[in-house]
């Protein structure tokens, strides 16, 4: 069969366009599944160790000082209560879906620890600064944290903030920190690098779930 006799065949089989969007988000959760199945069975990735190192033979007294300022952010008494001083303010803007859209981002939060005992990977040998965790490794609670807290607030800084600079001043200074949060947990050797990108996995797909919970509510009232 020639090439125009295979087209008519696979528009018969995909009559409509292809949709890339929900492919993509699949892929994404397939990865993301495959990825917590293989931190169950293996301690640390190929490659986990030595980028590990390499962050760390980075040190310096000021990069020791910000990772633990950095780190701090994800600290669960403080990121509980950003959530909820955000859903706060949201309710006093009259913003009742958003906030309800940060509060439910304290539901994922705790799935991640539940995972993070289910996985139960143990925690790198090669702690540089802070105290010791004493929970499991993966994934990591604060890049999942700063994943899910940070891409919340750059899409509600989408929709509220209308000079265009500062909305995207604001937006790439919270990328950045998401960024930056993942990066300090390698660095104090508090996790694997795979540690956080799972957590950036899961705390996006978090994300992107309560966002579509928040527009199929907002829909759903009018």
């Amino acid at each position: 069969m020639g090439l125009k006799g295979l087209l008519p065949s696979i528009k018969t089989y995909y009559p409509g366009k292809i949709p890339w969007k929900q492919c993509s988000l699949a892929v994404v959760v397939l990865a993301t599944l495959a990825l917590f199945l293989l931190a169950w069975a293996l301690p640390s990735f190929p490659g986990d160790r030595q980028a590990l190192l390499e962050f760390q033979s980075l040190q310096t007294s000021w990069l020791d000082t910000a990772a633990l300022a950095v780190s701090r952010f994800g600290w669960a008494p403080l990121s509980v209560g950003l959530i909820l001083v955000a859903a706060a303010s949201l309710v006093l803007l009259r913003r009742r879906a958003d906030a309800m859209m940060m509060l439910l981002s304290l539901v994922p939060l705790a799935a991640g620890n539940a995972l993070k005992r289910l996985v139960d990977r143990p925690r790198p040998d090669y702690l540089l600064l802070g105290p010791v965790p004493d929970s499991a490794s993966f994934p990591s609670g604060h890049s999942t944290y700063a994943m899910l807290f940070c891409s919340l607030l750059i899409v509600l800084a989408e929709q509220s903030i209308k000079p265009r600079l500062i909305r995207r001043s604001i937006q790439a200074g919270l990328a950045l920190l998401v960024l930056a949060v993942g990066a300090s947990r390698v660095y104090l050797g508090a996790h694997w690098p795979s540690d956080v990108i799972g957590g950036y996995l899961f705390g996006g797909l978090a994300s992107l779930g309560l966002i579509w919970l928040r527009n199929w509510w907002v829909n759903s009232r009018r």
